[in-house]
Order: structure tokens, then sequence, then C-alpha cells
């Protein structure tokens, strides 16, 4: 029997029914972030079409809400579970009054059969749009740095190897330059003189200055072309991270065209500094003076032009990924 319950004022319903358990808590940090949202706008539709509610062919303004336990956002879950408690509501004046209806509902639900605090009933839809927003905690790369430290004491450099890895793809210099020092001596990792020439060129252009050791001893092990062929590994990797909007990039790539090259690529040096410096990253408005001097002024129109573009881009990009929740 499908229990439901009306509310008058606000035009909101109610629907309630029981689930079995379901697998280990998943770490929702390290999965598709549009797919888990994804999933769980699916599960909200089939756990009304189960009931015989089409969400879909509510009224608009349209809301619906249900009873999360994000423990419980397994995959299993988000491909055949359905939730404890719904709430959804129909023909509503604008669209934040339905939510708010919907998760009124819901609530009422949840406190009558007495759900206490197993679940916390969310806006899930808003007519077609997905209103998931997923409660991922924020990750502290000061607390992560210490564990791979004191992982890499206690000798399991396997474990702490992985941590300094996803610190360094983030753009931590003191992660970058651990790193290296795994690959120059082969803990945690076989021993790979290219990646420790990587990882420490990389620390550097990020900042760190203890880095040119291992720079130097890395490179002594490869021929001319390795290292050209790994030089330019690193700025694609920098031009793209930059260009996706991760802002911590600009800077070192910025840095890679004056340190790197033989002669030093002044013009793509000063884009990527006016980039930085339009970002107000501390420190990027004197070196892009600097450089400025060394920039003909026949090429002055077009530089500035290209930097404004990258510059609109970087901020579109990260503009995406706020409202994608990435």
């Amino acid at each position: 029997m499908i229990r439901f319950f009306h509310l008058t004022l606000i035009s909101s319903y109610l629907i309630t029914f029981s689930i079995s358990g379901f697998a280990k808590i998943p770490n929702l940090e390290n999965r598709d972030k549009k797919q888990i949202k994804a999933g769980i706008a699916e599960t909200y539709i089939r756990s009304m079409n189960k009931w015989d509610i089409p969400f879909q062919d509510l009224l608009e303004n349209r809301s619906g809400a249900a009873c999360i336990q994000w423990h419980n956002m397994t995959e299993d879950f988000l491909k055949d579970g359905i939730f404890d408690a719904l709430g959804y509501s129909q023909n509503i004046p604008n669209k934040k009054a339905s939510q708010i209806a919907a998760v009124s509902g819901c609530n009422k639900m949840k406190n009558y059969y007495k759900l206490g605090d197993s679940c916390e009933c969310e806006v899930v839809i808003t007519n077609q749009k997905n209103q998931v927003v997923l409660p991922i905690k924020k990750f502290n790369k000061n607390e992560e740095f210490q564990k791979a430290v004191t992982l890499y004491r206690a000798k399991d450099y396997v474990s702490s190897y992985n941590k300094f890895l996803k610190l360094s793809e983030m753009g931590e210099k003191e992660a970058q330059y651990n790193l290296s020092v795994f690959m120059l001596k082969g803990k945690g990792y076989t021993q790979n003189y290219k990646k420790a020439y990587y990882w420490s060129l990389s620390s550097k252009l990020f900042g760190e200055k203890k880095s040119e050791k291992i720079i130097k001893k890395s490179k002594k092990q490869l021929s001319k072309k390795e290292i050209e062929e790994i030089d330019e590994e690193l700025r694609s990797n920098l031009e793209k991270k930059s260009e996706e909007g991760h802002i911590n990039a600009i800077v070192p790539l910025a840095k890679w065209y004056i340190t790197v090259p033989k002669k030093p690529d002044f013009i793509n040096s000063y884009k990527w500094f006016s980039v930085a410096s339009a970002f107000n990253i501390e420190n990027t408005l004197k070196a892009r003076d600097r450089i400025f001097k060394e920039i003909s002024k026949k090429n002055l129109s077009d530089i500035q032009t290209e930097a404004d573009d990258i510059y609109k881009e970087i901020v579109r990009a990260n503009k995406e990924k706020l409202k994608t929740g990435e």
C-alpha cells in the first residue's frame, strides 16, 4: 500500500517505503561526480515510478526531494535502489517555493516514520534540472602531506608514494620534490630517472628551491633527446591544466618558457604572466613587467589579445566547473 500525505497549504506530496541494506560506504570524492548526481536523480524518478507517480508528468513548477543516506550512495544503490522517503510538489508559483514544498513534504514523512538522523531531505530535481549537491569532504592538503610523511617513515613506501603522487598532480611543490626522491632512489616505485627529472623540474617551477640537486642528478642519466621530450611533456601538461582552469599551473607555465629552453621565450612567458596577473596571483605583476621590456612593440597587441582570450576561457572553464560540481 502506498502511504502518502497531502499538505493543503503548499501543495506537496510525500511517500515512503523501506529499502534493504547496501554495500560498503563509498568514497564519493574519488568517483565521477556527474555520474553520482545523475544516478541520484534517476533513483528519485525510479522511486516515484514504483508507486505510479510519474514526476515528469507533474505540472511546473515541480520539485522532487528525497531523504538521502549519503553513506548508501553506492553504485549498486544508484542502479537498483529506492529512497526511504520522498517529497514532491507541482503547480507552484516559483521554483524556490516548489523546492521548499518538496523538502517540507519529505521532512514530514521522515519525522512521521521516525527515520531520525539516518537521512537528510534534500532537493533532487526542479522541473528538468538536476539540483543534487554532493557533500564532498574538502581535501586537506596539509593533513594528507603529513600522512604521506608518516607512512614513509613507517617504510610503507607504496602508500606514501600514492599520497605524494596525488598531491603532486594538484601542484604541491614539496610533494613533487619528495616524489622525485622516490623515483631517484626507487622506493615505492621502480627507479626511474625520467620521472625523477620530470617531478624535480616541476617542483622547481612551482617554487621548490631544493629541486635543483635532483634535477642535476637525474639529467646525468638521460640523453639529450629524453630531456627534451620530458621538458615538452611538462610544458604541455602545465598548459593543459592552465586552460582547464587550474590557476596554480599558470605561473609554473610562464616560468617554463624563460627557464627551460636554451633561448628564453619571452613572448609566451609574458603572455602567461599577463594571464596570471589578471587573476591577481602574488608577484606576477612585477614578473610580467620585467619581461615586458623584452617584447617588441610590433608583437605586443597580438600577444595581449591572445592573453585576454586565454584569461576569458579559463574564467569560463571555472564557471562551468562550479555549475557541474566538479
